[in-house]
Formats: C-alpha cells, sequence, structure tokens
C-alpha cells in the first residue's frame, strides 16, 4: 500500500470517529431526556401518608438511576475524546499518539461493552439489553481499531526504511 491509502484510511477513521460522536450524543441526549431511559423520574409523593412529606419535596420526589447516569455520562464523556482526536489525526498525519490512544481507547470500550453483558459489574450491573445502536457502535469501533493498528503498522514501516 502507498502513501495515498494510508491518507485515506486516517481520514476513514477520523470521519467514523466523529460520527460515533455524534452517535454518543444522540443516545446520551435521549437517555438523559427519557423517563424510562436511566432519565430522572417524576414521583408523585407518599400516597400512604402525605402528611410525611417535608416542605421541600411536597409536590414530587426525583429518583435517580446511577447507573444510567453513570453509563450516560460515560459515554458522552467518550463522544467529546473522539472529536479532538479525529482532529489531531488529521492535523498530524505522521504522529502515532493519535493512532495509539484511539486503537487502546476503542478496544476498551469494546471489551467494556462485552464485560457489561457478561458480568455483573459494579454501578450498571448486568445489562441485558443489546440495540441496533449498540451493535452498529461496536462495528464502527472495531473500524476504528483496525484502521488504527494499520496506520500505526504503516508508520513503523516507513520509520523503518529511513533508518
Amino acid at each position: 500500500m502507498n502513501k495515498r491509502s494510508t491518507q485515506i484510511i486516517i481520514y476513514l477513521v477520523a470521519a467514523i470517529m466523529l460520527s460515533i460522536s455524534a452517535i454518543y450524543f444522540v443516545t446520551g441526549y435521549q437517555q438523559l431526556t427519557d423517563e424510562s431511559g436511566g432519565g430522572f423520574h417524576e414521583i408523585s409523593g407518599n400516597s400512604e401518608n402525605p402528611q410525611a412529606t417535608t416542605d421541600l419535596d411536597k409536590s414530587q420526589w426525583i429518583e435517580i438511576d446511577l447507573g444510567g447516569k453513570v453509563q450516560t455520562i460515560f459515554f458522552l464523556a467518550v463522544g467529546v475524546a473522539y472529536i479532538p482526536l479525529g482532529i489531531w489525526m488529521i492535523k498530524n498525519k505522521n504522529n502515532k499518539k493519535p493512532y495509539i490512544i484511539t486503537f487502546a481507547g476503542s478496544l476498551s470500550l469494546i471489551v467494556l461493552y462485552i464485560l457489561s453483558r457478561t458480568v455483573d459489574l459494579p454501578v450498571v450491573g448486568l445489562q441485558g439489553d443489546v440495540g441496533t445502536i449498540d451493535i452498529v457502535s461496536k462495528i464502527m469501533q472495531g473500524a476504528i481499531v483496525a484502521g488504527s493498528s494499520y496506520v500505526i503498522i504503516r508508520m513503523r514501516k516507513m520509520e523503518n526504511k529511513l533508518t
């Protein structure tokens, strides 16, 4: 493969990263605003003993799904992190660091996703849901891992030719 194909892979990896960022932002926003998907839930006051409510919470209680919040915030943070990494890749095509970080981070996310579906993890528990967005994002992250590893290998070969 030549330098042109490596540049195309660089742009593809960056584009996939920016696409996943958008997916994570939209999904995170939906989870934060959806009452049934880990968002804040309104709960009416104590119907058994209405006198038990205090002045601060007479109208409603708010229940926080901690696991859902942690998960949502984590993936929003990942979405934010992908943006500067993608830009770094495009601006500094000869720097291996963003590809190493992206390779390790994306591979870690894939492993974490598999673990969350097979092991009861602290805070988030055992997740049983596997949705279309989950599958698409993991395929895209697999493409990021493959593309990043390809670019890293190409850069090492180029370095070895120069020495």
